[in-house]
């Protein structure tokens, strides 16, 4: 490492301290600003030091580093921020947030900028395609494998996994336009939003009428903390749009137990595509993890358990009730244990049912499979309920953070956008648990910007490596109480800052 690069200062938000610097007049930067939520949430980042812990393991393309990586990974952590993979607007990024735009004293030189090389006056400290090219050049599977592996070491650090381990694995597609340039792109019967199209009911007509759009596979493991209040993309894969959701998904869990440990994961539910004895059996016997997973409905693994079900007339307990089109519907459910009929799988299963009787006599069943056995006949399909959140995380990752808004084809760019968005999305999980702000942990991004703000009249002090805000008035209130030398040497900053052209406010 290039030992003229200077080191990340790291602000810590400390009122105390600075306001005690403040009525000294010893004082570093003010600036009246907003105080936004991207603010606060980069001092949390800051704070718990994740540029600086997970940057040391990054796999970046650079023997010799002109800009510092902790930065590098700053600006795309600030560009999924503002929901953008154009680097074109990174340098009005950059002067966008209050902490940030005084990101000038970490970098140190005269101008801002590193290695002390800027010979003009700059208002970014980084040019834009510096960042891009730093992103092109750093391969795609190594990214993702510091995503899946190093990163989820340190999210575990910062307890961002319960003591539940409840764990979601799906797939989803990532519709790209029509451009031969997208490598591994394959066209597949999806909708613009990259929902499957199901067409096994259809005629042969209406299989010609689909429109294939070209896409890339999308698999995630997600993890869901207590109450539905915490969500964290403990790993993903990305592939070509026909991969199997096997071939993703099994890497997938075992590396993530292989970063974490064992314990960790407790019950994974996966979806229909995942339906595989030897999966089942590798998950809950090499990786101690339960499995969830619905059946279906010309399995014999659900047949025959009806079968027993109703020949022996289990005890059927009451789940929902509810109309539809004029037609009155009851659920009840049961429990079949021990299915043994499964091939393939070498771990005991557990059949629980459901069936449907509409008031118009029709008589419908369904089920899921569990490696565990339920408590009662409602714990399995209480737990399955929990996969709407994983749809959830799509809608938002898609129509909220544009996952699959790509400004360029390239492999590389478009692993690190995917990466940082799911990257970034977590972390603000992590923030929000770790502040105790969960009830908004639902809330797509928009609406977190707007929720979390204490407003305009803030002003942001620095001192040393610490940081504070105080309200307007409050912050009156000292500048008036201050004693004659302190009022002088914050009189004499204030001068010599204006004639550098760097205050703009206090």
């Amino acid at each position: 490492m290039n030992k003229d690069i200077a080191a990340p200062i790291i602000y810590e938000e400390n009122r105390i301290k600075v306001l005690n610097a403040l009525k000294d007049g010893r004082i570093d930067y003010l600036d009246l600003t907003d105080w936004t939520f991207q603010d606060r949430f980069f001092a949390f980042l800051l704070g718990i030091r994740f540029f600086e812990i997970c940057g040391a393991s990054y796999p970046s393309p650079r023997k010799k580093e002109e800009v510092a990586l902790w930065f590098l990974l700053a600006c795309k952590v600030q560009m999924k921020l503002h929901t953008t993979a154009a680097f074109d607007q990174l340098p009005g990024i950059l002067r966008s947030g209050a902490v940030l735009s005084r990101v000038k004293f970490n970098v140190g030189g005269n101008n801002g900028g590193f290695n002390n090389k800027n010979r003009k006056q700059r208002t970014c400290p980084v040019h834009h395609d510096t960042a891009r090219k730093f992103y092109k050049d750093t391969e795609n599977i190594e990214l993702r494998d510091w995503h899946n592996i190093d990163v989820q070491r340190f999210i575990k650090h910062n307890r961002g996994f319960d003591k539940h381990g409840i764990f979601l694995l799906d797939q989803t597609h990532l519709v790209v336009s029509d451009n031969e340039n997208y490598k591994d792109a394959v066209k597949m019967p999806v909708d613009e939003h990259g929902q499957l199209i199901d067409m096994s009911r259809m005629t042969e007509e209406q299989k010609k009428a689909v429109k294939y759009h070209p896409c890339y596979a999308l698999s995630e493991l997600l993890h869901i903390g207590k109450d539905d209040q915490l969500f964290i993309f403990a790993g993903y894969q990305l592939g070509p749009g026909n991969t199997d959701e096997l071939a993703q998904g099994i890497p997938l869990v075992r590396d993530f137990v292989g970063a974490v440990g064992k314990g960790v994961m407790k019950l994974l539910i996966v979806d229909r595509g995942f339906i595989s004895g030897p999966f089942v059996t590798y998950v809950k016997r090499d990786l101690n993890s339960d499995v969830l997973m619905p059946l279906r409905s010309n399995m014999d693994a659900l047949t025959d358990p009806v079968r027993i079900a109703e020949s022996l007339k289990y005890k059927w307990t009451k789940y929902d009730e509810y109309g539809k089109d004029g037609v009155r519907y009851i659920e009840e459910v049961t429990v079949v244990e021990d299915v043994d009929i499964w091939k393939g799988c070498e771990v005991p299963l557990h059949t629980s049912i459901m069936r449907i009787t509409g008031s118009d006599g029709s008589v419908k069943y369904w089920g899921l499979s569990s490696t565990f056995k339920p408590n009662n006949a409602r714990e399995a399909f209480d737990l399955y309920a929990l996969r709407t959140q994983i749809e959830e995380r799509h809608r938002q990752i898609k129509n909220f953070w544009h996952i699959n808004k790509f400004t360029s084809p390239d492999e590389s760019l478009i692993e690190a956008h995917v990466l940082f968005t799911l990257l970034t999305y977590s972390l603000i999980q992590l923030y929000l648990n770790k502040n105790h702000l969960n009830a908004i942990a639902n809330k797509a991004i928009q609406s977190l910007k707007n929720e979390e703000q204490m407003g305009i009249n803030s002003v942001i002090v620095y001192s040393g490596n610490y940081f504070a805000v105080f309200d307007l008035d409050d912050y009156t209130e000292i500048i008036i109480d201050l004693k004659d030398e302190a009022r002088l040497r914050l009189q004499k900053w204030i001068k010599v800052f204006k004639q550098r052209d760097k205050f703009r406010g206090g």
